[in-house]
């Protein structure tokens, strides 16, 4: 079976030496070991050294020297809009204010999972609210370590932030 070992981030590998493809949701790209199919139904397995937040337009490198492209699949999310940036601005700390992954869509738009209780907080915010299929790819974050791709920052998350979290 085919073993992918190691991941390039998007736009630092060549892309025309891919083999194939595979499509993952958000909560499947983030993986370290596990048994996938690509696009064209055949099987590889995922073996890196330790889980990682696959991107749209990564590779995966196979051990023969080969790769895959990791497309983000269509799902469920909510894009939001503002009547102006402040207010853009205002609902994108809101949304940072409770650790929710959030991609940025161009200069006006925000775009999160699909969240019956966030998009009647965005509502309450005046937020314009559309419910859509496509792919949702989110920013890494501050500690993500190039794109995404670790999560390893040296605190844990029992610690006192100093805001309140209304989960």
């Amino acid at each position: 079976m085919r073993r992918a070992v190691a991941v390039h981030p998007a736009g630092t590998w060549p892309r025309k030496s891919a083999a194939a493809s595979v499509t993952l949701a958000f909560l499947d790209r983030h993986r370290r070991r596990i048994r996938l199919v690509d696009d064209a139904g055949q099987p590889f397995l995922l073996d890196l050294p330790r889980a990682i937040s696959l991107r749209d337009g990564d590779g995966l490198e196979l051990d023969g020297g080969r790769f895959l492209l990791v497309r983000a699949a269509e799902e469920a999310v909510v894009e939001i809009a503002a009547p102006d940036a402040a207010a853009l601005a205002r609902i994108a700390w809101h949304l940072g204010n409770r650790h929710l992954p959030v991609q940025i869509v161009g200069q006006d738009r925000l775009r999160i999972r699909d969240d019956h209780v966030i998009v009647e907080m965005l509502k309450g915010l005046n937020a314009e609210i559309r419910t859509i299929r496509a792919p949702f790819d989110p920013e890494g974050g501050a500690y993500a370590g190039g794109g995404g791709h670790s999560h390893a920052h040296g605190h844990d998350h029992h610690h006192e932030h100093g805001h309140d979290h209304e989960h």
